[in-house]
Parts: C-alpha cells; structure tokens; sequence
C-alpha cells in the first residue's frame, strides 16, 4: 500500500501473523481460517478505499506482478511456488475481468454500504448469508468460493515473503505452502464457474433455484482443474 493508505499499519500486523504461522509448524488451512475475521475486515478496508481511489487499476498490478513472476519461473528452488502463484492471480484476473464484464465498476459504486461492514466479524457475515441465500447449497457453494479466495490470497502473501526472502522456510513447508495455495486456487477456480461467474459453466447456479446435483458440481469442478493444466501449459 502506498501514500497515507489506512491499511498501512493494520496490513503490515496482519502480514506479520502470517510470516509467523508460515515460519511455524502448525497447521496452515486451519490456523488461516482463524485469521478471517481480520482478514475480512482488511478486505472491506480495502474495498472502500480503492473506490475512492479510482485512478488505480487493480487489474494492471496483477498483470505487472504475475509477469515479474513468470520471469522467475526457471528458480530452481522456488519455480513450483511461482507457477502456483501465476495461476492463483491469473484465476484473479479471469474473475475480475468477467465481473468487470458485466458491469462491476468500484468506481460507482457507492462506499457507504461497505463502510458499514467494516465492523462485522466474518463469522457474523457467514450467518447472514446462510440464512439470507434461500438454496442453502448454493449458498454452500458461494460461502466455500469465499473461503477460497481467502485461502488464496493468504497463499499469496506468503508466498509473496518466501519469494522476496523476507522470510526462510524449509522445502517440508513450501511443500505444505505449495498445497495450501493450489487447493485454494483450484477450489476458487471451480466456484467460480459454478456460480457463473466465470464463463464455461453451461447452467450458472441460481441463488434461489433448485439445488444442483452432485454430478453436475463435480463436472465443473474437473472444468476447472482442467482449465489449470490447460493454462500451465502456454
């Protein structure tokens, strides 16, 4: 974060719970999951102040830091940790670009909304949404997309450390850091296309329509991990 961006201090805390849980030996999923309500608050922060920052282009900076990336790639130590992390901002960019598409514009948006979340817990947000979405699988599906894109983005902070050497850890944790990150980009991936938002699933879900059968969600969820062997390969 730049300038007198007000996610400075909270941002620097929140990477420093990170570096630690990394360069530990507990659990990553679970100790991640423990950082949401945090983490989602981060988030909403960081909503509200890029709508009011409209000169920046958020989709610019991915592609800058995923092509940085690609340059890297032929690291010995750390190529398969790079590569992970091109395809977690590259299933990024492919949802915002989609979302973008059909007209999502934080610029004319209206912040207010999203100011009042800043306060509420994750926990809290899960509830309302369980509770508010009338398919509950659908909801399954949009809360565990959720829960991915967080995973993802811990992923990508961490990695982000081991890559700039601001932090050391043991081939043992990249590889825990390795299947950390691509569990969560590919279930990212595949939500996505269940709920519609990325193209290529035939029958978008509907938050308020009949469940969906099991076979048409494991359907997508190949689509999707078909889709990161595909883009691994270019």
């Amino acid at each position: 974060m730049r300038g007198n961006s007000p996610l400075r201090v909270p941002m620097r805390a929140f990477l420093g719970k990170l570096n630690e849980l990394l360069t530990s030996r507990k659990n990553l999923p679970e100790q991640a999951a423990n950082l949401r309500d945090e983490q989602f608050s981060l988030r909403i922060k960081a909503i509200t102040w890029l709508m009011k920052n409209e000169e920046i282009d958020l989709a610019e900076k991915i592609k800058q830091l995923e092509t940085a990336l690609k340059e890297r790639e032929g690291d010995p130590e750390l190529g398969v940790l790079i590569t992970n992390m091109r395809f977690a901002l590259h299933a990024q960019l492919e949802t915002m670009e989609a979302m973008t598409k059909v007209g999502l514009d934080f610029s004319e948006m209206d912040a207010a909304p999203y100011e009042q979340l800043q306060d509420i817990e994750f926990s809290q947000f899960e509830s309302v949404l369980m509770v508010g979405v009338p398919n509950q699988q659908a909801a399954h599906v949009l809360l565990g997309w959720m829960h991915a894109s967080m995973d993802m983005e811990v992923g990508l902070l961490m990695g982000d450390s081991v890559v700039t050497a601001e932090v050391n850890i043991t081939p043992t944790r990249l590889e825990h850091l390795n299947g950390f990150l691509v569990s969560a980009s590919q279930n990212y991936a595949a939500s996505a296309r269940v709920l519609g938002i990325v193209s290529n699933a035939p029958e978008p879900i509907a938050l308020a329509a009949e469940p969906l059968s099991a076979s048409w969600v494991k359907g997508q969820k190949r689509l999707a991990d078909q889709g990161l062997g595909d883009w691994l390969s270019l």
